[in-house]
Order: C-alpha cells, then sequence, then structure tokens
C-alpha cells in the first residue's frame, strides 16, 4: 500500500520541534540548534531530548522522544552517529512529519554508509516522513520563525530562498547578503540530500509568497528534472529565477563532492551549455551566486533574452574592461545608431566616446547626474536591453567636491526611475561598492545592484538575459 508523503510546507511549518541530542556544552551543535530555536521565537512546542540530564538552557528536558507527552512535527537528529539509527525508530514511532539529520557519517563514507542511508530514508519513506539530509546543518524558515541550524551567525531578510547541500558555503553566501544590504527569506541546508532534493525545494519555494529568487549550491543535477520543475512553476504561475553554483566541474571537484556529501557525478565542463533557456542560470564561481541572486531579485530580466548592452563609464579603463568583461560573459556591445550617438554627444564634452562602450569623458566631473540623463538616452534605443554603469559613481563627493553628493543622490533616485519606466535593467559598479556612501545606500533602496567587480556585474546582466530568454519562450 502506497503511503503518501508529508508536504515540504507541513515539514518546514511544524506546530512542534524535538531536538534529539541536545546538549549544555555551548560547543555542542544540539545547544546551539536549541539555542536558536529557543531564542529566534518559535511559536509552537520545543522539546529537548537528552536522557542525561534534567534540563537544559532552563527548560525540561525527555529521556527518549518516546517520553515527550505531546505530539512531534519535526525531529532534529544531533546525536553521534552510533545513536541515529534508534533516534530515527523513535521519530518513527512517534509519527513525526519530517526528520532533520545533521550527523554525518553515511553515503559520505562509502558503500556501507550509503547503504545504511538508503535503507534509513526507505523506512522513513514508508510512513510518510521526509528526511532532510544527513550530513546538514539545519534548516532556517523565516516566516515560520524555524531556526534548527547547527552553527550561529547573521540571517539577513530578504526576498532569497537558498537551498545549499554545503553549510559553509550557505554561511558564505549569508556573509555576503550581510555586507550587500540583501538577505534570505530560507537556508534549507540538505546536505547529502538523501531524501529532499534540490528540484523539490524549488517547488516549495516557488510556492512562497516572500521568495523571489531560489539559490543554490548543488553537487549533481538532472538537466531534465529542472526544465521540468522551471515549467511547472511557469504553469502554476509560480515560477521564480533559480540560480546555482554547481560543482563537480573538473575530476578533482567531483571526487571531492563524493567525499563531502557521496555525491555520484561526472565532470561537468565551464562551457557546458545544458541549461541555457531553462529557466535556471548556473555560474562557475561562489562569488558570483549571491551577486547574480541579487540582479535577479531587484531587476527585470531583458527584454526577450536580449544581449545588447550599453557600457557608460566616467574613464578610458573603466569602459575597456568592462568592454572584455561584457563580451567574456556573453554580452554583446554594439555601436550604437546613429541617432543615440547624437543625443549621447549633446551632453558630454567633444572629447568623449558615445560609439560604446561610451567613455564619458569629463561629463561625470561636471554634474555626476549625467549618468541618469545618458543611461536614459541608451534606455530608450530599441537596440539596447540593458545598461552597466562602470567606474566612480559613488565617489565623487570625495574625489572632487562634497557639492556633488546631492548630485550622485539624485542621480540614484533618477536610475531606479528609468528601470520601472523602461522595465530594462541597470547594474552598476563602482570602486567604491564596500564604502557606506549616501548614493549607494540610496541605489540599493532602489533596487539598483553594485559590484566592486566588473567582471561580476556583466556576470548579472548576462544572468538577467538568460531569465529573458526563458521567458521569452512563454510569451
Amino acid at each position: 500500500m502506497s503511503v503518501t508523503l508529508y508536504a515540504l510546507h507541513e515539514v518546514f511549518h511544524p506546530r512542534s520541534v524535538a531536538i534529539i541530542g541536545a546538549s549544555r556544552a555551548p560547543h555542542k551543535w544540539g545547544h546551539v540548534a536549541a539555542r536558536q530555536l529557543i531564542a529566534g521565537g518559535f511559536p509552537g512546542d520545543i522539546y529537548l531530548i537528552n536522557p542525561s540530564v534534567p534540563e537544559i538552557l532552563g527548560r525540561q528536558t525527555y529521556p527518549g522522544l518516546c517520553d515527550v507527552p505531546g505530539t512531534v512535527d519535526l525531529a532534529v537528529i544531533a546525536t553521534s552517529f552510533s545513536q541515529v539509527r534508534q533516534a530515527v525508530d523513535d521519530c518513527i514511532a512517534k509519527g513525526v512529519k519530517g526528520i532533520v539529520i545533521i550527523t554525518a557519517g553515511f553515503s559520505e563514507t562509502g558503500p556501507e554508509g550509503r547503504r545504511l542511508e538508503e535503507e534509513m530514508v526507505a523506512r522513513c519513506r514508508e510512513h510518510g516522513i521526509r528526511v532532510i539530509g544527513s550530513n546538514c546543518m539545519g534548516l532556517y524558515i523565516r516566516d515560520a520563525q524555524l531556526n534548527t541550524l547547527g552553527m550561529a551567525f547573521p540571517l539577513p531578510d530578504g526576498p532569497i530562498g537558498l537551498v545549499s547541500q554545503s553549510g559553509n558555503l550557505g554561511m558564505y553566501f549569508y556573509a555576503q547578503a550581510q555586507l550587500d544590504g540583501l538577505g534570505f527569506t530560507t537556508f534549507l541546508s540538505v546536505g547529502n540530500a538523501a531524501d529532499v532534493t534540490f528540484p523539490e525545494c524549488m517547488q516549495y519555494l516557488a510556492d512562497d509568497p516572500e521568495t523571489r529568487v531560489i539559490a543554490g549550491y548543488v553537487e549533481s543535477i538532472e538537466e531534465n528534472t529542472l526544465r521540468q520543475v522551471t515549467s511547472e512553476m511557469w504553469e502554476r504561475g509560480h515560477y521564480k529565477p533559480v540560480v546555482i553554483l554547481l560543482s563537480g566541474a573538473t575530476e578533482v571537484g567531483v571526487r571531492a563532492a563524493l567525499a563531502h556529501t557521496g555525491t555520484l557525478v561526472t565532470p561537468r565542463p565551464d562551457n557546458d551549455s545544458r541549461l541555457l533557456g531553462s529557466g535556471v542560470v548556473r555560474v562557475l564561481r561562489s562569488d558570483e551566486l549571491f551577486p547574480v541572486a541579487q540582479a535577479l531579485a531587484t531587476q527585470p530580466p531583458t527584454p526577450r533574452g536580449g544581449r545588447r548592452i550599453a557600457i557608460i563609464g566616467d574613464g578610458g579603463g573603466s569602459v575597456v574592461t568592462g568592454g572584455d568583461a561584457a563580451v567574456r560573459a556573453g554580452l554583446q556591445v554594439p555601436v550604437l545608431a546613429a541617432e543615440t550617438q547624437q543625443q549621447l554627444r549633446a551632453l558630454m564634452p567633444a572629447r568623449a566616446t558615445a560609439t560604446n562602450p561610451i567613455d564619458v569623458a569629463g561629463a561625470a566631473d561636471e554634474d555626476p547626474l549625467s549618468f541618469a540623463w545618458l543611461a536614459e538616452i541608451c534606455l530608450r534605443d530599441p537596440e539596447i536591453d540593458g545598461v552597466i554603469i562602470t567606474g566612480l559613481f559613488g565617489g565623487y563627493r570625495w574625489l572632487l567636491s562634497e557639492d556633488f553628493g546631492p548630485r550622485e543622490e539624485a542621480a540614484a533616485h533618477a536610475l531606479g526611475k528609468l528601470v520601472r519606466q523602461y522595465q530594462k535593467p541597470v547594474l552598476l559598479q563602482s570602486i567604491y561598492a564596500r564604502h557606506d556612501i549616501p548614493a549607494l545606500r540610496i541605489l540599493r533602496e532602489e533596487g539598483i545592484p553594485f559590484y566592486e567587480s566588473v567582471e561580476i556585474t556583466c556576470r548579472a546582466m548576462s544572468a538577467l538575459a538568460e531569465i529573458g530568454q526563458f521567458l521569452a519562450q512563454y510569451s
């Protein structure tokens, strides 16, 4: 007789949670997970399981899960490896809906560990129970006030849903978000992904009204499965852009993935293009995932997936490196139409370059608001799909005069309005991206991402084109 599996929404929005292996030792994952669950204001019942001590964190403990008087929807196992099997048996007996297995030692250790993990998952599925992990960091679901992560770090709010087979990389992405002012709705740490996998998490996050973009670190994918999921998301009216950092591009990466999560994969070279047009963007570098997710969450995709970009820079070096980076990212930097060039020249010194890339040659030195005026001319051009501004934006009040501060701030507001008006993306690279400057704060409020690296800026624009290409299939 087939058993219906519990839906992830039921698992991720429990009425009660038990921490099996709760500990008094502050450095133990069973202590950190319990402490964060309590401090996070989880509104349901919390049960701490430890047969050796009567209380932890001022709360009564229970010798075993079956000693808990109430129902338990979600159990978090943070015990030693030798105790996991009994803990799972107790979860089945107690009738939980989901189990998060933080403990490691399963498929990542070899064939015997894989066999034990597969048997454990099969037993759970016979009762409809979903398993997250093993070998994971826990869960963070913002709207459920559920935080069972085994390590403590800042959790900035934002519109990105994160799924990761790596706890460490998940923390890295959160650290980037803390610096860049855009955060997450979730951290679904799936570890070995023995039961709950990335595609299923995509479906869950697609239905989450607070999530606008799905980001993931994964060590194995099936292109056809991802295409099917994004197609279903679109058909249900819940499509959201997806960006993944997919490991295993080299033999070394494949070997490391096997040792990390027991993932069996074949090398996938950097130039693999099988995901193009799927609605899933693949990035190659760990420092690209969050910036790309940031762009996808705040900017419209390019019209019909167009890749024709205007680059506006306030120096020769900026536009040269920007042009190279754009081409390497798969973008096009076409020579602008004569009418567009004429309009640009009317706002720039005679020595400026209007062909594209556009070197403003001192126009911004006279008035930083010229960035917005020039950007609008380019956005009006039907042969341009997006604009990248590169150089010194935000720094003119330091470089030349404090009087330029209000003009830069006005330019930042104007750029946000232009994106909303023309529905084309605008991204910005500034050498001052890591500085706390009013004009950059306004850009963030207006939803204009800005980056320190022109290469990452161009990769983010390319991702917006990939999503536009996917959406064009349905228009």
